[in-house]
């Protein structure tokens, strides 16, 4: 199922008549549709990032270190920054079975990596960033995980390898900014062309060839995603260990 952009976009920027399955197109509207996806799993991998919640992008088990806050308004709490963002929300699960729909956030404990997501566990899990007075709450669209009392049960110094926790989860951005729309639809409409079989671009004098124009499609989609700062994760995002390092912080 295509989610960046349709087939409909893909031909009316060729300025074609709609593909369809039947009577069927060159190329049929199930092809274009594939080569959608082949456009969007390329944008995925440019980016590092999801743009679309039917495309989210599961995480298992990333490696983080908690961050120790400390004020005169609020006790001791920990704080995640997670490698990727927004997050879909989190939600707690009574059996394992459940873990990677609805994520899992493992710390270290003085028993051992402790699932606050895991019901068993009797942690209550706040349903916005503002549920300060639950053990553990999100600020999905940062990408940061809150831990209340984090001082009481910090057992650093012994965790393994000093991973303070493990936390499994998706991201994705849910609604697709139109950037990425049309980046999609240069991409597929890149591949359509370089078929000289197709004969889908016009022809005749002063008209570029399929190749050309499959170069141009091309190097339209890199430039929107370069111009509006998508490669090269320069979305703000934590660092390659998965977050901050640990120390007292006064906010």
């Amino acid at each position: 199922m295509v989610s960046y952009c349709t087939h409909g976009d893909v031909s009316a920027l060729l300025q074609v008549d709609a593909f369809a399955d039947s009577p069927a197109t060159t190329p049929t509207q199930s092809q274009v549709e594939s080569f959608i996806e082949l456009a969007e799993s390329r944008i995925e991998q440019l980016t590092d990032h999801a743009w679309s919640t039917a495309n989210a992008i599961s995480v298992t088990d990333e490696r983080v270190r908690v961050q120790r806050v400390q004020s005169n308004v609020i006790s001791t709490r920990g704080r995640i920054q997670l490698r990727h963002y927004p997050i879909l929300a989190f939600s707690q699960h009574a059996s394992p079975s459940l873990s990677q729909t609805n994520g899992n956030i493992k710390i270290w404990g003085s028993g051992g990596y402790v699932d606050y997501l895991d019901s068993d566990n009797s942690k209550t899990l706040g349903s916005n960033v503002a549920d300060v007075s639950n053990d553990v709450w999100a600020d999905t669209e940062g990408g940061i995980i809150y831990l209340n009392s984090y001082s009481l049960h910090n057992m650093l110094n012994s965790s393994p390898a000093g991973v303070d926790g493990y936390v499994t989860y998706k991201y994705a951005t849910a609604t697709t900014p139109k950037d990425i729309k049309l980046a999609c639809i240069y991409f597929t409409a890149a591949i359509i062309v370089s078929n000289d079989d197709l004969n889908i671009s016009q022809s005749g004098e002063g008209s570029m060839d399929n190749r050309s124009k499959a170069e141009r499609f091309e190097d339209m989609a890199m430039k929107i995603l370069k111009d509006h700062h998508r490669i090269d994760r320069s979305m703000q995002m934590a660092r390659a260990i998965g977050g901050f390092g640990t120390g007292m912080v006064t906010p």
